[in-house]
């Protein structure tokens, strides 16, 4: 059993005896006020405190509000003292305390403060908000608390997290995805949704947690300063524990009017430690995984399932609504919309200029054969037996012209055996998002090119709001394609992805001399 925390060990023998609420609603504080707003017009702490009193009062979830302040150097501790001294004006709590103070001294360690608020509360559910948040849905303790009473399985549930204009932002999160980490249902409208979706993560800004499920897995890990819940949503998926986001809690969140604060987690050091512990300890990156050592390590264990990843598998052109081997070389003799698609092929490629071309995921070869002919060398790489064997049987009787074109069958794209830096250009053509392991892929085409040479991806554009996870066939959005390129680090994107006019992104990166993250989180 826990010991009691200190606190309440001193309430105990001061002769103080307290009920132990059902719920507590926990507000890790670190300079939150408005001497922290970019422009000094937002009282962050301020405002969500006034917030909880509008949408809670009539709450009838027997709750607490605690604050954790960790040393704010700004008005916000005088705001958490002043609603401390506060009661409940109206509701099932009047006249009752409004929020519990815990003063602690500065140690700029988020996971450290949220355990030491832990330690000190004990009630069997906690709800955990971030100081620049405002929740719009009244009574919403009672509904995150409905949802996590249901099932004993279900360790944390968020809502639907909105910008503050209003647009959706996330519907929970991804993290060991061929998509790489990136947040659920951003940028679709919120009758897209449902009402109910399991997630490998909530949020850190906006949850609500089984005290249990927290406990169980050994609470936050000090040693990541940022990252903290996704860190924990790996345990707690590892532990079995499940994870539901919720349309019928609402909030928005107004972290980019925040202004920097003087803190080691925050700057590009401290970002970078957060990625490199995530990393040593569980073997993969945070932000863009490699799927082949996720299976190896996590196969046939609850983090697989949650994450709904399928085993390593080859590329089958009938799973992917994909032409037939040698197919596409009979319908782009007939087909006008076929030709549009592979002239924006040869356009982009045109583009990218004639040096030394290889194309992962080249089908039976026909784009191949058609830069070829332009004076290019090219090398194609396949997967599928039956689309190289169509194209060296087509290849056998065509003119390649002033260029060259090899098809070479490979069992996985991710590894060609082509030599290091061979290539002054690699495209991947419909083929990332038929790639069971996408940042396996951009690792090899990393490799492939010399410094300065051109990634170019043309991907098909997802056509629904949330992807079908598990699927041989993994679209993306536009903001997915670039985070996710971005995030598997060594490439520099020249533009956001842009649509081709025939239902794909196209997007151009230079590779770059390191092979480290160019950004942190992604883009808009």
């Amino acid at each position: 059993m826990r010991a009691p925390s200190r606190i309440l060990q001193r309430e105990r023998k001061l002769g103080r005896s307290r009920v132990v609420p059902t719920a507590t609603v926990i507000i890790p504080n670190y300079n939150n006020g408005r001497a922290s707003s970019r422009d000094g017009s937002r009282d962050f702490l301020g405002a969500l405190l006034e917030n909880l009193e509008a949408t809670l009062w009539d709450d009838a979830t027997d709750l607490e509000i605690v604050i954790g302040d960790d040393g704010s150097t700004d008005d916000s501790l005088a705001t958490a003292r002043l609603w401390a001294a506060r009661t409940w004006t109206r509701g099932p709590r009047a006249g009752q305390p409004f929020l519990r103070l815990l003063e602690f001294s500065h140690s700029g360690v988020l996971s450290k403060v949220l355990n030491a608020i832990h330690a000190a509360t004990e009630s069997e559910f906690v709800c955990r908000l971030d100081g620049d948040i405002l929740i719009d849905t009244p009574r919403w303790v009672a509904r995150c608390v409905e949802l996590l009473a249901a099932d004993p399985h279900v360790g944390v549930v968020t809502g639907l997290q909105k910008l503050p204009d209003g647009r959706v932002h996330a519907f929970g999160d991804a993290i060991l995805s061929p998509l790489g980490y990136h947040h659920l249902g951003q940028g679709a409208r919120e009758d897209e949704l449902p009402e109910v979706l399991e997630v490998e993560h909530a949020m850190g800004c906006f949850h609500a947690s089984r005290r249990e499920a927290i406990a169980s897995v050994g609470g936050y890990d000090e040693s990541v300063l940022r990252g903290q819940t996704e860190e924990l949503a790996m345990r707690l998926n590892l532990g079995g524990w499940k994870a539901l986001a919720t349309k019928r809690v609402a909030f928005r969140h107004f972290h980019a009017e925040r202004h920097w604060r003087p803190n080691t987690a925050d700057t590009g050091e401290g970002l970078a430690r957060s990625l490199a512990r995530f990393r040593e300890k569980w073997g993969v990156d945070r932000l863009a995984p490699d799927l082949a050592e996720v299976w190896r390590r996590y196969q046939g264990t609850p983090l697989v399932e949650r994450a709904k990843l399928r085993a390593p598998q080859p590329w089958k052109p009938e799973s992917t609504g994909d032409f037939a081997a040698g197919e596409e070389w009979q319908v782009f003799a007939t087909d006008a919309q076929f030709q549009q698609h592979i002239a924006a092929e040869l356009s982009l490629l045109r583009d990218a200029g004639a040096g030394r071309l290889a194309i992962l995921g080249c089908r039976s070869g026909l784009t191949g054969l058609l830069r070829a002919r332009e004076g290019v060398d090219v090398a194609g790489f396949e997967e599928e037996s039956a689309s190289i064997d169509a194209g060296q049987r087509i290849l056998s009787r065509a003119s390649v012209g002033s260029g060259s074109l090899g098809l070479t069958k490979v069992a996985d794209l991710t590894a060609t055996g082509a030599d290091d830096g061979a290539f002054e250009v690699v495209a991947l053509l419909d083929s990332i998002e038929r790639c069971w392991n996408p940042v396996g892929l951009l690792g090899e085409s990393r490799r492939l090119l010399r410094t300065g040479g051109l990634l170019i991806v043309r991907s098909r554009v997802r056509a629904v709001t949330l992807e079908d996870r598990g699927e041989a066939l993994h679209p993306f959005a536009a903001h997915e394609l670039l985070q996710l390129v971005r995030h598997a680090g060594g490439f520099s994107p020249l533009a956001a992805p842009a649509s081709d006019g025939t239902g794909r992104w196209t997007l151009v990166a230079r590779r770059t001399g390191s092979a480290a993250h160019s950004v942190h989180f992604g883009a808009s």
